[in-house]
């Protein structure tokens, strides 16, 4: 049983009656894809939240997390977090002031930092990481093993298409 219209079916019906010439096919995928990933942000960002954290700021936390005893540089931090240099220094600076990393000079480079999870932030993520997976895996329930695969390498071939 194919499910029934969504909002992207609505915006295509309404274009193939007022541009009739239009392919909107594509419409179709990009129009999904937003709305599946603000879904998915209302259904995971309460884990989050619940800690005080933006879901950014814990992207940052998870960084430095799965860099285990390897400090990571703020570049580094922006790069693994795929965020602008200001957004990042924000992120930092909150995460600094609460509690969560430290930073320490370079020994090479003083004017380089160095940053690291103090151990509330270390277990602050392994407290919240398992229950921000179940989000998701409940938030995929819907999809059989075989859809979840399927979609994920799908996003995968973008991916790796169109750089992330």
């Amino acid at each position: 049983m194919s499910p029934s219209p969504d909002p992207v079916d609505l915006a295509r019906a309404e274009w193939a009656a007022v541009r009739p010439d239009l392919d909107t096919t594509p419409m179709g995928l990009a129009g999904r894809l937003r709305l599946v990933a603000a879904a998915l942000a209302r259904a995971t960002d309460p884990v989050v939240r619940a800690e005080g954290l933006t879901r950014p700021e814990f992207d940052v936390l998870s960084a430095l997390r799965r860099a285990g005893d390897t400090p990571l540089t703020p570049t580094g931090v922006a790069a693994a977090t795929l965020s602008s240099g200001a957004a990042t220094t924000k992120r930092l600076e909150h995460l600094t002031g609460v509690g969560h990393l430290q930073r320490t000079p370079d020994e090479r480079d003083g004017r380089v930092s160095r940053l690291s999870l103090t151990p509330a932030g270390a277990a602050l993520v392994d407290r919240v990481l398992p229950l921000l997976l179940a989000a998701e895996r409940a938030f995929a329930a819907s999809l059989s093993a075989g859809q979840r695969t399927a979609t994920s390498e799908a996003l995968g071939v973008l991916l790796a298409e169109h750089g992330a």
